[in-house]
C-alpha cells in the first residue's frame, strides 16, 4: 500500500478474503458431482420403468427394456440408433417431446412372407459350404388335406404335417431359387430361410422381410413395440421399426422409413404429417389410418403399394339423428364399396346407417396413389296421416350427425263465435282462423274443439294448408249444457306425429269468446213462429198462385178445342147446304131436259 520507486502500489488481500475464495473453490468442486446427480435425475430408472422428466439427448446407443414415459414438459432426442425390447410401450405425454433422429428398432420384427403356387424366393448365402442345407420355416404345421410341395434345383420336399422343411443345396455361393407347387386355400407365410452346413461358420438366416422374391406378399402380424403419441414426435431421416403407433397428438414423419410400423393409427384428436418417407408392409390394409376427424398431410411419399391403401379415413360409427321416429332411411353410395343400407329411426329418430367397416371409409388414397371419396346420399321419409315428408342429404362424414325431415306447424289463430248468447240444442256459428307456419304442406288436417277437455258436438272441420298459408273455415256449435262457455279448437295429430306434438302444433289451441247459453223460452220463440207462418204463407200463396195459372191453363186448352169443334160443325153445315143447294140445280136441270124432250 506505500509506492516505492515510482512503481505502481501493490494491494495485498486481507487473509479473511482469501479464505473465503478457497471456501468457495471447495464448494464448487464439492457439487460437481451433485450437479451430475441433477442432470441424471431427469431420466430416472426405478427397475420396472423409465421416465424423463427433464431434456434428454442420446448421442450413442441405449437400449430401451423397460416401458418408457417423456413426462409432460420434457424432451427425449434419439441420435443414434436403438433398440426396443418386445412388447415395451414408450409414451409421451401431452406437452412433451420425442425426436427420433436415429433408427429405432424392435429387436423382433414379426412379419412373414405370403406365399402362393409359382411363388419363387431367390437366394445367396454366399460361400458357405460346399453342401448343406436350406430350412425353410412356415408359420403353421401344413395339413394332410393340402398339397404343398417346395423344391430347390432337383430336391423336391412334400411339407404336409410340418412347419419347417430341410432341403439339400449347395452352399457355395451358387444362387439358389426355391419354388412351390401349392393347392392350399388358407394362407402360409414363410417366417424365415435358414443355411444349414458342417462347417465352422455361423449359421447364415434371412428374415422374410429380407427376402427376395417373386409372387409372394410380405405380411407384418405383430408390432414389436408400441409408442403412444399424445404429445409431439418428429421422425427424420431415420427408420422406425416394427411400432405400433399411435398418434393423439402432433406427428411429423420426414425422409423417414417405417418398416413394419403400419398401419399408424391417427386419433380423433391427432395430426399426421408424412412428407418424402417410405412405407414397407402394413399389419392391415392400410398404410395409415385416419379416425373420425383426425388430420393428415400426405406428400412425396411411397406406401406399400398393391391391395394396401396409402391412407383410409375411417369412422368409429355412422349415426343419424333425426327429429322423427320410424323415419325411412334409405342410403346409397355408402363407404369403399358404395353399398346402399336401408333401416328405420328409433323412437328417438336415432338411426346406424352403416353397419359394416367397410361402409365408415369416407376417403382414402389407393394403393397407387390415387385420392378417393364417398357419393353418399341418405333419403328421409316420414309417412303421416298429414302426407309423405321427405328430404334428401349428403352421408355425413363425422361419426354423429344431425339431420331433419321439414314438416308442417299448424296453429289455431283465433275463434270468434257469431253471437255472445245461444240457445241449448241450437247451432251457433263461428268463424275458425288456422295457419300453418312450418316448411311442408298439411292435408286432410281436422279440428277437434273441446270445453274444459270435454269434445263438443261442431260441424266437421277438416282442411289442407300450404306452408305460409292462412285459412278460415266455418264451425257450427251445439250443445245441451246451460252456462257460460267457451269453445277451445286444437288439429287432430296422426298418431305417428304425437311425439312431436309440440313441434308441429301450438298444443294451447285458441279459445272463442264466452257464450252464455240458455234454455229456449216460448216468448223467446215467436220470432220463429212468425217466420214460420210468413213461411207457411208464402209456401200457400205460391201452390195457390201454381193452381190457378194450371187452371187457367187448362180453361184456355178447353176452349181451344171447343173452338175448333165449332169450327169443324160449321165446315160441315156449309157442306151440306152446298149439297142441298147442287141437289136443287140437278132436279130443275132434269125438269128443264123433260120439258125440251117431252
Amino acid at each position: 500500500m506505500y509506492r516505492t520507486d515510482g512503481a505502481k502500489s501493490i494491494t495485498h488481500n486481507s487473509l479473511h478474503l482469501t479464505m473465503r475464495t478457497a471456501v468457495s473453490l471447495v464448494c464448487l468442486l464439492l457439487m460437481v458431482p451433485l450437479l451430475g446427480t441433477f442432470s441424471a435425475a431427469e431420466m430416472t430408472n426405478d427397475g420396472t420403468s423409465i421416465t424423463i422428466t427433464g431434456n434428454e439427448t442420446w448421442d450413442s446407443a441405449n437400449p430401451i427394456d423397460l416401458d418408457m414415459t417423456v413426462a409432460s414438459g420434457a424432451t427425449l432426442q434419439i441420435n443414434a440408433a436403438t433398440t426396443v425390447t418386445q412388447d415395451v410401450t414408450i409414451t409421451v405425454e401431452q406437452n412433451a417431446t420425442l425426436a427420433i433422429n436415429g433408427d429405432v428398432l424392435g429387436d423382433d420384427l414379426d412379419a412373414g412372407l405370403l406365399v402362393y403356387n409359382d411363388t419363387e424366393i431367390n437366394l445367396n448365402f454366399g460361400d458357405l459350404s460346399e453342401t448343406g442345407q436350406v430350412r425353410i420355416h412356415l408359420d403353421h404345421v401344413i395339413p394332410s388335406t393340402a398339397m404343398f410341395n417346395i423344391t430347390i434345383g432337383n430336391e423336391t420336399r412334400d411339407a404336409v404335417g410340418l412347419d419347417q422343411v430341410d432341403i439339400p443345396a449347395s452352399l457355395d455361393g451358387t444362387p439358389l431359387v426355391v419354388e412351390f407347387d401349392i393347392y392350399y386355400f388358407f394362407s402360409t407365410q414363410v417366417t424365415s430361410v435358414q443355411a444349414l452346413h458342417s462347417g465352422s461358420g455361423s449359421t447364415a438366416i434371412i428374415h422374410a422381410e429380407d427376402l427376395d422374391h417373386i409372387g409372394g406378399s410380405l405380411k407384418w402380424n405383430t408390432a414389436s413395440f408400441n409408442l403412444d403419441v399424445q404429445g409431439t414426435l418428429t421422425v427424420s431421416d431415420a427408420t422406425l421399426g416394427g411400432a405400433d403407433l399411435a398418434c393423439s397428438g402432433t406427428c411429423t414423419i420426414t425422409g423417414a422409413t417405417a418398416t413394419g410400423s403400419a398401419p399408424i393409427h391417427v386419433t380423433d384428436t391427432g395430426s399426421l404429417t408424412v412428407d418424402a418417407s417410405i412405407f414397407e408392409g402394413s399389419r392391415t390394409d392400410e398404410d395409415i389410418i385416419v379416425h373420425d376427424t383426425g388430420e393428415i398431410t400426405y406428400t412425396d411419399t411411397t406406401g406399400t403399394g398393391g391391395f394396401t391403401d396409402a391412407w383410409i379415413r375411417l369412422l368409429s360409427q355412422r349415426v343419424l339423428h333425426t327429429n322423427a321416429g320410424n323415419i325411412t332411411v334409405h342410403a346409397t353410395g355408402l363407404g369403399y364399396f358404395g353399398s346402399t343400407l336401408d333401416n328405420l329411426t328409433d323412437e328417438n329418430g336415432h338411426v346406424n346407417y352403416a353397419l359394416s367397416e367397410h361402409a365408415r371409409i369416407v376417403e382414402w388414397v389407393d394403393g397407387d396413389g390415387v385420392y378417393h371419396e364417398e357419393n353418399a346420399e341418405i333419403l328421409l321419409t316420414l309417412s303421416t296421416g298429414w302426407g309423405d315428408y321427405s328430404t334428401t342429404v349428403v352421408a355425413p362424414r363425422i361419426p354423429v350427425a344431425d339431420a331433419a325431415v321439414p314438416l308442417p306447424y299448424i296453429n289455431v289463430k283465433s275463434i270468434s263465435m257469431e253471437d255472445n248468447k245461444g240457445y241449448t240444442n241450437a247451432g251457433l256459428s263461428g268463424d275458425v282462423v288456422v295457419e300453418n307456419t312450418g316448411s311442408a304442406a298439411a292435408s286432410g288436417v281436422d279440428f277437434w274443439c273441446y270445453v274444459n277437455g270435454v269434445d263438443q258436438d261442431t260441424s266437421q272441420l277438416v282442411t289442407t294448408l300450404a306452408p305460409g298459408e292462412t285459412k278460415t273455415i266455418y264451425v257450427t256449435w251445439r250443445t245441451g249444457t246451460v252456462g257460460v262457455q267457451s269453445l277451445e279448437c286444437k288439429p287432430l295429430i296422426p298418431t305417428i306425429l304425437k311425439p312431436l306434438t309440440e313441434e308441429i302444433t301450438n298444443v294451447n289451441g285458441a279459445t272463442s269468446q264466452d257464450v252464455s247459453w240458455t234454455v229456449e223460452e216460448d216468448g223467446e220463440s215467436q220470432p220463429w213462429v212468425v217466420f214460420s207462418l210468413v213461411l207457411i204463407v208464402l209456401i200457400a200463396g205460391a201452390w195457390v198462385v201454381s193452381n190457378q195459372a194450371a187452371k187457367a191453363t187448362i180453361e184456355k186448352s178447353k176452349n181451344n178445342q171447343e173452338e175448333a169443334s165449332t169450327e169443324d160443325k160449321s165446315y160441315l153445315e156449309d157442306d151440306d147446304i152446298d149439297a142441298d143447294e147442287n141437289g136443287e140445280e140437278d132436279s130443275e136441270m132434269e125438269d128443264s131436259s123433260s120439258e125440251i124432250w117431252g
